[in-house]
């Protein structure tokens, strides 16, 4: 008896798993495809009393209302969509989402008119047909999944070919050094029987939009900042005197932009730093005799010294100045300041090297 109700739960659940994978299917337009003809089933036999039962006691609790009968016949299988949920992919700073309004917005740090630059530069860099700025909103012409860039063939719902879309980004919002980027999907056509037919629009694709355009204004920014490190760690020298009338390489930039970069130039120019002093402001390093033996012939020419000067012990000292910016003087072992056209020979190299900056 206990194998034959085993035998019975195993092919209910071997039927139930067959309604189950016969039912889920993707149609053409991307909608769950289902199997409805559960909705044409029959109605069962009335329930039967068991021997020796005359009525069932049914608590208050429990009493099904007479008379209820199903108001919707209508299948709702066919309604939904097997697409996964759209989320907006807020990342780097400044930037949020606002999930109080209808339509996607995010918020972003800085003014409208800088945002507005880089949602046109964005179109640009995506090949992407738009009008021209106005009252603070971009629309694109027609982008379709034809189109060879990332953002057109991955735009739209899965599983649908020939798609076309158009979109607004606008700035509905402000605040002191905030604006809210606002997404909407206001066109949306499919190929169908040779032809364009229009479809409805979709906030799942209008945040698609947002999140291509949200990615390249975060890229976009995190190179600009590089750059402006990079730049910041760029030191341009001249020659010039320092305060004691002597000759100097000058620069207006301050003590520290200077400091911090002097190991990578020494090095760059295969200078051995020896020992430095901050407290005197001063780097201490050590030009090497020139290999002319048998092993000079393995040397490579990015070992060799890249400034002309003689083998021995020198210091390179910063000095402020009273009309502001640093200078740099050039001495030698004993602290005697290297001569003039010494300090000339010398200066392209160290100049160039400062000037290239920390790559």
């Amino acid at each position: 008896m206990l194998n034959y109700h085993k035998n019975i739960k195993v092919l209910a659940l071997s039927v139930s798993a067959a309604v189950l994978v016969s039912a889920c299917a993707t149609s053409g337009d991307g909608s769950e495809d289902i199997d409805d003809r559960y909705m044409q089933s029959q109605k069962g036999p009335d329930l039967q009393l068991p021997p020796g039962t005359s009525e069932i006691n049914v608590q208050d609790g429990y009493r099904v209302p007479e008379g209820a009968v199903i108001t919707e016949r209508e299948p709702q299988g066919k309604a939904m969509s097997l697409e996964p949920p759209q989320l907006l992919l807020v990342a780097g700073d400044g930037v949020w989402e606002d999930t109080e309004r209808a339509e996607p917005t995010v918020w972003i740090r800085g003014d409208a008119e800088q945002l507005i630059s880089y949602i046109e530069r964005f179109m640009q860099s995506q090949n992407l047909s738009y009008n021209e700025p106005a009252n603070s909103l971009v629309e694109t012409d027609w982008i379709t999944d034809t189109e060879d860039n990332q953002v057109a063939e991955r735009l739209g719902s899965y599983y649908v070919d020939g798609q076309r879309h158009k979109f607004r980004l606008s700035i509905v919002d402000k605040k002191p050094n905030e604006v809210a980027l606002q997404a909407k999907h206001i066109a949306n056509q499919r190929y169908q029987d040779e032809q364009w037919n229009s479809v409805a629009t979709s906030q799942r694709v209008a945040k698609q939009f947002l999140n291509y355009f949200i990615g390249y204004y975060d890229s976009a920014r995190t190179r600009e900042a590089r750059q402006r490190i990079l730049q910041q760690a760029k030191v341009d020298f001249e020659l010039g005197y320092d305060d004691q009338g002597s000759l100097a390489l000058i620069t207006e930039r301050k003590f520290l932009a200077v400091w911090e970069q002097m190991p990578r130039v020494l090095t760059a120019l295969n200078l051995s730093i020896t020992d430095r002093d901050r407290s005197e402001q001063t780097y201490y390093f050590n030009v090497k005799e020139p290999d002319t033996g048998f092993w000079s012939l393995f040397s490579s020419d990015n070992e060799k010294v890249k400034v002309d000067l003689e083998p021995g012990d020198y210091q390179v000292k910063l000095s402020e100045l009273a009309s502001g910016g640093i200078s740099m003087s050039f001495y030698g072992a004993e602290g005697d300041k290297l001569e003039d056209n010494v300090v000339t020979r010398i200066y392209p190299e160290f100049a160039a090297e400062f000037k290239r900056g920390k790559e």
